[in-house]
């Protein structure tokens, strides 16, 4: 019934896709147009999902539950000597919230210029460009906010113009399985005069949810857009999936174009998307760059890996690596054999210690059977936010192996 309904639902929501239509010229719109050849893959249907350092572009909200330091690049040749630029860069910081920045261009050169005596003026560009400054904050563990701040300039034949602006966002995380987002492009509404009337941006309102299934391993997002100037909404969908660990295959399409993407992870922290579009005026290819670096995370190390309890190297030292954006409020760390049964538990409140010292020795005093043992570490933030380590894997070897030649002599 669950998967029937989610059908029912994308089969309702895709329908409009057939006859909408694109939406050009509008005051702005190169800051709707969409950032990162991730999303746009996806058809830019990110409203609800920004879990990267796009959601400046998409919904700032999406930042507040954002780990690592992220770095963006992006870059698309468009048509008729056309260009679209993105940078981003995202900065969290413990007990404070997520900030970050971007820049964003859209240009266009070549352009022939002539008086009304159609005499020559010589050529000149058209360059839109914005620079956004952003924070986001988890509320709780599952409510996030977020809000930009804009300066945005326009340069055509010589005149030039200046506006400022605020985008605000929101996301709601209740479960690992879904998210919802909202986000109000230009809610203070940018204004720029270049020759007698001033030109404001429209007010846009964005929603999208995301579904993560299987483990992550397919991500279908939606998302509905209203211009509050226009009566018609837009839709949006994409699906990213997860063949491998590592490879992301996406599919989308928006109200202009449909779209395909690939995506390739590098030593996890390392990102490289490539999409591809079909539109009215032809294919578009679009690649852009993600790096991220440090983070919030929890990490365990143990010391040596193989040790006995009644040889030489009788205890292991389980280093531990602790870090979050909020203060501990408590923790726990278990010991797991091979039937996945907990056989030493240490856990606390507050920040736990650097080490820990292993003798082998279950919750009872009593030595645990030979063979390997998962070290997994839990911790909870006060704001509810639960992070799990990764498996570090100890063995425990009691018995000296035999000599080769030993003949074992029951008795």
């Amino acid at each position: 019934m669950k998967k029937t309904g989610i059908v029912i639902i994308f089969v309702i929501l895709f329908l409009p896709f057939i006859y909408a239509k694109g939406d050009y010229g509008t005051a702005g719109e190169f800051l709707t147009w969409g950032a990162g050849a991730r999303s746009l893959g996806m058809g830019k249907a990110f409203t609800g999902l920004a879990d990267d350092a796009t959601a400046i572009y998409y919904n700032p909200a999406g930042l507040s539950f954002q780990n690592p330091l992220q770095i963006s690049l992006n870059h698309v040749m468009l048509f008729y000597d056309t260009m679209f630029d993105f940078v981003a860069i995202t900065y969290p910081v413990s007990g404070i919230g997520t900030f970050g920045a971007a820049y964003t261009q859209l240009g266009s050169t070549g352009f022939e210029g002539r008086d009304e005596k159609w005499i020559a003026l010589g050529n000149f560009d058209i360059v839109n460009q914005a620079v956004t400054l952003s924070y986001a904050k988890d509320l709780t563990a599952w409510l996030g906010v977020g809000l930009n701040i804009k300066l945005i300039n326009q340069n055509i034949f010589g005149k030039s113009g200046i506006g400022y602006g605020a985008d605000a966002g929101l996301i709601w995380v209740p479960s690992e399985y879904f998210s919802l987002g909202l986000s109000v492009i230009n809610a203070l509404p940018p204004s720029i005069k270049l020759y007698e009337t001033a030109e404001s941006f429209p007010i846009i309102i964005k929603s999208g949810f995301a579904l993560k299934l299987f483990g992550e391993r397919a991500i279908p997002v939606v998302d509905i857009e209203k211009e509050m100037s226009k009566k018609d909404l837009k839709f949006r969908f994409g699906l990213e999936a997860y063949p491998l660990q590592s490879l992301a295959l996406r599919i989308g399409k928006d109200e202009s174009e449909i779209t395909f993407g690939i995506g390739y992870t590098f030593m996890k922290y390392y990102k490289v998307d490539y999409s591809l579009s079909s539109q009215e005026l032809g294919i578009t290819h679009r690649a852009s760059l993600m790096f991220a670096f440090g983070g919030f995370d929890v990490n365990l190390s143990a010391d040596p890996k193989i040790f006995s309890p009644v040889g030489v190297k009788k205890t292991v030292a389980i280093s531990i690596y602790a870090v979050t954006k909020y203060p501990i409020k408590e923790w726990e760390l278990n010991i797991i054999n091979e039937d996945g049964d907990a056989v030493r538990t240490y856990s606390g409140d507050d920040k736990p210690p650097a080490s820990f010292i292993w003798d082998g020795k279950d919750d009872r005093g009593l030595p645990v059977d030979d063979g390997e043992y998962k070290c997994i570490m839990k911790v909870i933030d006060k704001n509810g936010k639960e992070i799990v380590s990764g498996a570090e894997v100890i063995k425990v070897l009691s018995r000296m192996p035999m000599q080769p030649g030993t003949i074992q002599l029951e008795e």
